[in-house]
């Protein structure tokens, strides 16, 4: 184990919201939030930013200003909210104070990551502690890797992340685009990774990250049971349990009584997890809501997934275009 300063960011609040469409109530709300601090996590997310009509609570906020901040229990806990582009561009973002979420997670594919520069640079100037999500960070060639972290390292967020959107990654990718990225990444950004669980690789992939880390300070994600959308994320209660090996201030028994109090509920009502159309994402790097929009559409059989992933472009593969599967089953 190395002596890197590893933090742990939970994000059931946010991808969680991905199953259940973010219907989770207040007591559940501040119940992860005061319990997750105990379990020994660092970094709360709170939800996303998105339009939605529902009077009742949820995890999906129309403004930052309608956000619930919790209570801190110690000086070092933050509690952040994620945000995209295509939010951003449609919401009036105050400069921080006191009372608002101090961090902003901002996601973007390769395709916008020229604006994401600049929105993330004007969050900052703002007084919010920004991350960088780079979302589907396989997507980018060494060359276009090197440019963005280049452009990154002039605005200075506070952190930058490795994501594996589709769940992709085996343990050498891990090794090798760290490597990549922690050659020119200022060290005073932190090096983040968000793992997927398409080939049942992320508890592996998220242990390889933190092998790798040891010059830099870093950020781990998961979620209570890996609760997330599709294949769903790295658990939680597996990286405290790895962790709390060889830090005391982890605790992973918080994180069971949650998952026993609140997500277990969840977890009869609707599915996350490895599943073969999940692997079916992975293999040909696409996004899951694709098999999602399947779905809807009544088409379950696997060999005919596959067939209609392995017709979508490249270029269309990032995100989900529903006129190309409806151009597809009409050809």
């Amino acid at each position: 184990m190395n002596k890197a300063n590893i933090k742990i960011l939970d994000c059931t609040l946010r991808d969680g919201g991905y199953v259940n469409d973010w219907n989770f109530s207040e007591e559940c709300y501040y119940d992860i939030t005061n319990r997750l601090q105990d379990a020994g996590v660092d970094m709360i997310e709170l939800g996303l930013m998105g339009k939605h009509n529902d009077e009742h609570f949820k995890t999906k906020f129309r403004t930052i200003e309608e956000i619930p901040v919790p209570e801190a229990k110690n000086d070092n806990v933050m509690f952040t909210v994620m945000m995209t582009g295509n939010e951003y561009k449609n919401l009036v973002v105050p400069d921080y104070k006191r009372g608002l979420p101090e961090a902003i997670r901002f996601a973007f594919f390769k395709a916008d990551s020229k604006d994401a520069v600049s929105a993330a640079g004007e969050l900052i100037s703002k007084g919010y502690k920004v991350f960088m999500q780079t979302m589907a960070t396989f997507q980018y060639s060494d060359e276009e890797l090197d440019e963005l972290v280049s452009e990154v390292n002039k605005i200075k967020p506070y952190a930058f992340y490795m994501v594996d959107s589709f769940g992709t990654f085996y343990t050498e990718d891990v090794k090798n685009i760290y490597s990549r990225i922690n050659e020119s990444l200022d060290k005073e950004i932190l090096l983040g990774f968000h793992a997927h669980n398409n080939l049942q690789m992320a508890n592996a992939n998220v242990i390889q990250f933190i092998n790798c880390a040891r010059d830099r300070d870093v950020i781990v994600d998961g979620s209570i049971y890996g609760m997330g959308r599709g294949a769903g994320n790295e658990c939680l209660e597996l990286i405290l349990h790895y962790l709390e090996r060889f830090n005391s201030k982890y605790n992973e028994r918080p994180v069971w009584e949650l998952y026993k109090k609140h997500i277990s509920a969840i977890r009869e009502k609707y599915s996350w997890g490895y599943l073969p159309e999940q692997y079916m994402v992975s293999k040909y790097g696409t996004n899951p809501a694709y098999v999602w929009y399947l779905s809807k559409l009544g088409i379950t059989d696997l060999f005919q997934i596959e067939q209609i992933l392995q017709q979508i472009s490249d270029e269309k593969r990032y995100t989900l275009y529903k006129v190309v599967i409806d151009k597809l089953l009409n050809m």
